[in-house]
């Protein structure tokens, strides 16, 4: 019976792909608009709507059914900007925090190899991404910088996972790289806690059944409350939030 019923799920998930290649021929051509010669000042709605509903509907491919909790949390769309700090587990983790937040204006600190994704990577330029260079300390520094002054000017909130590269140990952390969280400090902004579970479930039931994911906006971090923190402080505070919200999750579901 559960073989059926993974075949029947297999075809339903192809049979729609062919059906939302219109889509995705949209979402190409748009992306031939932006030119990566370009330096861009600000951000754009325009292609940001565009990309959290490309990333909603990668993430649908992907088997993932996402459910949101604390967004009410967040400060208004058109409101106060803000850095969004997440746990690190699956490659889908952006798609999922890039599509549900799609209300905001969002930028993501990543990996320099990401802008070459095809056609994506042109949305991500567009969109005021900045490449992170771990290796390289003074290049870090001004990425922070940058991102802290997206976040102050009101462009853009911008997301980091400040674990670095993912984390393949369900319900723990990897040691923070502090130096992310500077940004807020220095863009004098809060910081939305959000933690994910279930994408790390997604690769291996991929076309083969749904996998429910929860989006959570734990906590939100009033600038008054971390301001007079170091940055190594500010992360073992917000370590501690997100391990005992994935504690509780596991706890629950054991």
């Amino acid at each position: 019976m559960r073989y059926i019923a993974t075949v029947f799920y297999f075809l339903y998930t192809l049979i729609l792909g062919i059906l939302s290649i219109p889509i995705w021929l949209f979402l190409f051509i748009v992306s031939g608009t932006v030119s990566k010669k370009k330096v861009y000042e600000k951000t754009s709605a325009f292609y940001g709507k565009i990309f959290a509903f490309g990333y909603r509907i990668c993430a649908f491919f992907a088997g993932a059914r996402v459910k949101t909790i604390g967004l009410e949390k967040l400060p208004a769309p058109d409101g106060e900007r803000f850095l969004v700090v997440g746990n690190h587990c699956s490659n889908l983790d952006p798609f999922v925090m890039g599509g549900w937040l799609g209300q905001y204006p969002l930028a993501f600190i990543s990996k320099p190899s990401i802008f070459k994704v095809p056609f994506a990577g042109r949305y991500m330029w567009r969109l005021r991404y900045m490449a992170i260079d771990r290796k390289n300390n003074r290049q870090g520094i001004m990425v922070i910088r940058q991102a802290a002054d997206t976040i102050a000017s009101g462009d853009s909130c911008v997301a980091v996972y400040p674990e670095g590269t993912r984390n393949f140990n369900q319900g723990t952390l990897k040691k923070f790289h502090d130096g992310s969280l500077k940004a807020a400090l220095w863009a004098k902004c809060p910081i939305a806690v959000v933690v994910m579970t279930g994408t790390h479930d997604i690769d291996k039931n991929w076309l083969r059944r749904r996998t429910y994911v929860t989006l959570e906006v734990v906590d939100v971090l009033s600038y008054e409350s971390i301001k007079d923190l170091k940055t190594n402080e500010i992360a073992d505070k917000i370590k501690d939030i997100m391990q005992n919200k994935l504690d509780e999750h596991y706890a629950a579901a054991s």
